[in-house]
């Protein structure tokens, strides 16, 4: 026990700790604006100081505990009828993602995810909308998209975005829906990485050093958020989905 803490110690005072700070400030920010894109923020800047496994274990401490203040009011506005089909999904899926993460090489997968998700974001943001009520099995196969994408490549957010973009959700019930999705999602992503054994003692007391840098800059995006309208919500989200199907493409190093 002694000797793993020496190691979580060694991990926080290393040379890489200030981009880390960096890292976390801007992914917080982007989360508290959008209600995701920590991810894609965080684990291509995390995943070059040390790798994308610690980056993705990273961001799931700082996003569990650093969002718990903020989650009550989004969960009493969240649509549960919504939510609980796509997380029902999501948490179907999410332990086959976690293998791969795991076992795998998730090269064509990134591939997969980056380029529905570039080619739904310029669909939706020129301006076209699914006007029928979303079917119970479309509802769960996005889920499923999201949770599995989310256990491997660490890219789970755009799929129900996009979702939820497509309909005529406003920019405030999305961000609830989106926080409420995630905080089960959380939950389900624990327990799939402790059944995997790859959280480890330095990787989790370095995301808890670094989680009141990730609160601060979360309650700054949502401060931004309360200043924005409807459309201005819509034109980020379309940004950070295509800037995460750009970056998850597996040719970045």
């Amino acid at each position: 026990m002694a000797s793993d803490w020496c190691g979580a110690c060694g991990t926080i005072l290393d040379s890489r700790f200030g981009l880390a700070v960096l890292a976390t400030v801007i992914a917080g920010f982007v989360r508290g604006f959008s209600g995701f894109g920590a991810a894609l923020m965080f684990i291509p800047l995390a995943g070059a100081l040390y790798d994308s496994r610690t980056a993705i274990l990273i961001l799931w401490t700082i996003d569990a505990i650093g969002t718990l203040p903020f989650l009550p009011p989004h969960l009493r506005a969240a649509r549960w009828p919504e939510v609980v089909p796509l997380a029902a999904g999501g948490i179907v899926t999410l332990p086959a993602g976690v293998w791969i993460l795991t076992h795998g090489d998730p090269t064509w997968l990134r591939w997969a995810v980056s380029l529905v998700v570039l080619a739904s974001t310029a669909a939706l943001a020129s301006g076209w909308r699914y006007y029928r009520p979303a079917s119970r099995a479309m509802t769960l196969a996005v889920g499923g998209v999201a949770g599995f994408s989310n256990g491997a490549v660490g890219i789970g957010g755009p799929p129900v975005v996009l979702f939820w973009l497509s309909g005529q959700a406003n920019a405030a019930q999305a961000r609830s829906n989106i926080f409420a999705f995630f905080a089960i999602t959380t939950v389900t992503s624990l327990v799939a990485y402790l059944w995997q054994g790859i959280f480890t003692l330095p990787i989790f007391v370095l995301g808890v050093v670094l989680t009141p840098f990730y609160a601060g800059a979360l309650y700054a995006g949502g401060r931004v958020f309360q200043r924005t309208g409807d459309r201005g919500f819509r034109q980020a989200a379309f940004w950070l989905c295509g800037i995460a199907a750009v970056l998850g493409m597996p040719i970045w190093r």
